[in-house]
């Protein structure tokens, strides 16, 4: 993806084998359940505080939305251990989930990994974070450091303060 967004050639709809895991393939995906009102997308690199990069996306919804989107994805990523999404661009992605703990960042969060399947050296770990109608969606690979809590409760701060 470029530096400054998704380009209309770069956004996919992205399916999930087992109807339970669509959440998560939802977070790939440019037709998810709850539509975002606006979203943001931008690269994160060593001078951000994010040691090995990664990404964050940060979305608005209408009311209710991200708290909704957030109770699907506590679900879906308790349930689905084994994840299988395909897009419509023809790419295929296995893996195994698994929840890794949070620092109580924001209103509520979550996080997990993603092992794949054909490379199990390979994977990425992710964390969303709602504050108010918000998600901010933090992404790295397996290669990379952990986005610092400590950037993601900026984030949560400043999104709040936004917000008043």
């Amino acid at each position: 993806m470029p530096q400054n967004g998704p380009l209309l050639e770069d956004v996919d709809v992205v399916t999930a084998a087992d109807p339970v895991c669509q959440p998560v393939a939802d977070l790939r995906s440019v037709t998810p359940k709850h539509e975002a009102t606006g979203t943001a997308w931008a690269s994160l690199g060593a001078g951000d505080g994010a040691a090995g990069g990664g990404s964050v996306v940060l979305t608005s919804y209408p009311e209710g939305g991200a708290k909704a989107w957030m109770s699907e994805l506590r679900a879906a990523v308790s349930t689905c251990k084994d994840f299988v999404a395909s897009s419509e661009r023809g790419w295929k992605d296995r893996g195994t989930l698994k929840v890794s703990p949070t620092d109580g960042i924001g209103d509520e969060s979550l996080a997990f990994s993603t092992v794949s399947a054909e490379d199990p050296g390979k994977g990425q770990a992710m964390t969303i974070v709602r504050t108010d109608g918000s998600l901010a969606v933090y992404l790295t690979s397996s290669e990379g450091e952990p986005i610092p809590a400590a950037l993601m409760k900026l984030q949560h701060e400043r999104l709040r303060k936004a917000g008043k």
